[in-house]
C-alpha cells in the first residue's frame, strides 16, 4: 500500500512514533512535513493537506490502490491537551522573537491592523521570517509554539485553541465570541475590540468534544468566519456544524 507514497514523496525517513514522513507533494515543501502511516492516512503539518489512500491517489493522479475490503481509517484517540513546555529552554526562543518584533515592529507589521497592547499581552514574536504564535494552558503555562505556516513544537502540536487563557479567564459569556481561521484573523478581531479565538491547526482541524465544550458551554452567541474562498467556506460549514453538535 505504501509504494505510492515511496512514488510520490521525496526524501522519507521513518519517524519514532511509527509514522513516516518526508516532503510534501502538494507545496513547496523544504522541511520535511507530510506523513503517512501505514494505514494510508496522511497529513502536512505545513499546509495542512489531509486524508486516506484514497484521497492520496485523487489528488496526485493515480489510480487509487485495491484495498478490497480493509477500512482505511486512523484509530481516534482519547484526546489530550499539549503539555507544558521547559521553560528554560523555550522562553529564551519566544523573548528573542517578541524583541525582534518590538524592535521591528512598524516594518514587520506593515499594514496589518493589529493593536500594539495586544500584540505586547499575547506575547507575539517574530522568528525564521514569520511570526511566531506562543500558546498558553488556561494555568497560563507555556504548552507550545507555532511558527507560522511553518512548524508547531514537535508532541505539542494537539489542536487546541488560540488564546484559550483569555478566552476562559478574559472573555464574556454573554458577548458574541468569533471563531476565525487563523491567528492572524484572531488578533486582527481582538485589535478591534472584539473576543476572538482559533485553532492551532487550521480552520478545517476537528477540535475535540473537549474543547467545543470548553466553548459552547461559556458563551451562547458564536460566530464562525472563515475565508470566503471555496475552502474557507467549507470549513466554516463544517465548524459551525460541530458547535451546534453536528459532525
Amino acid at each position: 500500500m505504501l509504494e505510492i507514497f515511496q512514488r510520490n514523496v521525496q526524501r522519507i525517513r521513518k519517524g519514532s512514533d511509527g509514522e513516516y514522513i518526508g516532503l510534501c507533494p502538494f507545496h513547496n515543501d523544504t522541511k520535511p512535513s507530510f506523513s503517512f502511516n501505514e494505514d494510508g492516512v496522511f497529513f502536512c503539518h505545513s499546509c495542512e493537506v489531509k486524508g486516506n489512500i484514497r484521497k492520496f491517489a485523487e489528488m496526485i493522479g493515480e489510480e487509487a490502490p485495491d484495498l478490497g475490503n480493509k477500512p482505511v481509517y486512523k484509530p481516534k484517540k482519547a484526546w489530550e491537551p499539549p503539555r507544558p513546555l521547559d521553560p528554560h529552554r523555550w522562553f529564551d526562543v519566544l523573548n528573542q522573537a517578541v524583541d525582534n518584533l518590538l524592535f521591528n515592529y512598524d516594518d514587520i507589521i506593515g499594514d496589518l491592523p493589529w493593536d500594539k497592547s495586544i500584540v505586547k499581552k499575547l506575547f507575539i514574536g517574530y522568528d525564521e521570517d514569520t511570526f511566531l504564535f506562543p500558546y498558553f494552558n488556561h494555568d497560563g503555562r507555556l504548552v507550545n509554539i507555532k511558527w507560522h505556516k511553518k512548524r508547531q513544537i514537535k508532541g505539542h502540536a494537539t489542536t487546541y485553541i488560540y488564546p484559550i487563557w483569555h478566552m476562559l479567564r478574559r472573555y464574556r459569556g454573554d458577548k458574541t465570541l468569533y471563531v476565525v481561521e487563523g491567528e492572524k484573523d484572531c488578533i486582527s478581531m481582538i485589535s478591534s475590540g472584539k473576543q476572538a479565538i482559533s485553532f492551532s491547526n487550521g480552520a478545517n482541524c476537528t477540535p475535540s468534544d473537549e474543547l467545543l465544550a470548553m466553548i459552547t458551554s461559556k458563551f451562547n452567541d458564536i460566530s464562525v468566519i472563515f475565508d470566503k474562498d471555496e475552502a474557507g467556506k467549507k470549513a466554516e460549514v463544517k465548524m459551525i456544524g460541530l458547535l451546534n453538535g453536528k459532525s
